[in-house]
């Protein structure tokens, strides 16, 4: 780096020095001697590597109530292994059980109004029958005393006496009508009553319910958010939970890219026991910094474990063409590293990324293709655009 600076400045000097009348000389292209130089070649590597993982729970929520009250029980801790349904925490329902008692009440004198609205139909419905049947035999009398008025068969009292019967009956049965008419209405009433305050009872016991806290998932307790004796909203998480199959997120080296994908086996190893895990998800891009890139690993018969705990992820050997140079090609400045490719006996100064070392050889993980030639000698003497002789 220094003898190239050294360039640098001469030139700069021999430009600024000349006079006027005086024509810079033209600064002589770089020749170096002793340069070999070599193809970049390619080496089936195995790998089988071990990355660090944490575990997790396959999703993660926070539950919070859905009525306003101070919190009165907390039935689990953290940590906690929970199934669906499993009660976590009640709240006071001082404010909401009275809503469900009077409509219970009320429920209760409807029923007892709504019996004895049908007792009376059904004594009703039995005097309707006699008086229909009274009425039809009335009606049938009037009809022929009718005719044998007009034949003057019988007398004018008589008829009159017959058809007061008559009109007497047919007043009873439209009166009995009357009352089962107005029985009904008032039943019609009760029902519909009846129904409204069930409404309001279904109302009062769904909010008694969201009292209790339950889980909505198997899952374990990741965090308890809330001590009892605080008051509660639908705006207050309670606890936060996460679900099973318990999972294994892990970051892996950019190198087995397309190379572990969802399906595939892994060994996961968590305080010395030993689970085959499932990969079930890999992120589509790396992380610019660390060159590694996400998976998770689903973990069967694992939810004993806590979500947090350490993992180590082993992943199979696997067989992958990589281009490797030989240490002595790398040339590096800083975190930058180098490789000078020679082309038509010109050195051209090109940025690569490296990967692990292979004796004295370095896997090149971007920046050079197999069979481009680069040289691997003298390369602290080379400038780009330099001349390179053998």
């Amino acid at each position: 780096m220094a003898k190239k600076l050294l360039i640098a400045v001469s030139a700069l000097i021999l430009v600024s020095s000349c006079g006027s009348e005086e024509k810079a000389e033209p600064v002589s292209v770089k020749s170096v001697s002793g340069v070999k130089v070599q193809k970049a070649e390619t080496l089936s590597v195995v790998r089988k590597d071990t990355f660090s993982g944490v575990v997790i729970p396959d999703r993660e929520v926070f539950l919070s109530p859905k009525v306003v009250g101070y919190l009165k029980e907390i039935k689990v801790k953290a940590g906690e292994a929970v199934k669906k349904g499993q009660l976590l925490a009640v709240i006071d329902s001082s404010d909401i059980r009275p809503d469900v008692d009077r409509a219970k009440a009320g429920l209760k004198e409807i029923s007892a109004a709504l019996r004895e609205v049908d007792k009376a139909l059904e004594e009703v419905e039995s005097h309707r029958a006699a008086a229909e049947a009274n009425f039809r035999l009335a009606e049938r009398t009037y009809e022929r005393f009718k005719k044998l008025l007009e034949a003057e068969a019988v007398s004018k009292q008589r008829f009159d006496e017959v058809e007061a019967r008559y009109k007497a009956a047919k007043a009873n049965l439209e009166a009995v009508e009357a009352k089962k008419a107005q029985l009904l209405e008032k039943k019609k009433e009760l029902l519909a009553k009846k129904e409204q305050v069930e409404a309001g009872l279904r109302k009062a016991r769904a909010f008694l319910s969201y009292t209790y806290l339950k889980s909505p998932f198997d899952g374990v307790v990741l965090q308890k958010l809330v001590d009892s004796g605080n008051l509660v909203s639908p705006q207050t998480p309670v606890f936060k939970l996460g679900s099973f199959p318990l999972k294994v997120k892990a970051f892996i080296d950019e190198a087995y890219s397309g190379k572990i994908k969802e399906g595939s086996k892994v060994v996961v190893k968590i305080k010395g026991k030993t689970f085959k895990g499932k990969v079930v998800e890999v992120d589509k891009s790396s992380d610019p910094v660390s060159h590694k890139f996400g998976i998770k690993v689903e973990l069967p018969d694992a939810d004993h474990l806590i979500p947090g705990t350490y993992a180590v992820v082993e992943i199979p050997a696997l067989s992958a063409e990589e281009v490797i140079v030989p240490l002595s090609a790398v040339y590096r400045v800083g975190a930058v590293e180098y490789v000078f490719v020679v082309e038509g006996g010109v050195a051209h100064l090109r940025v690569i990324k490296t990967g692990e070392r292979i004796g004295d050889k370095v896997v090149v993980l971007s920046g050079l293709h197999p069979g481009e030639r680069i040289a691997v000698s003298e390369v602290g003497n080379l400038v780009d655009g330099a001349r390179v002789e053998g």
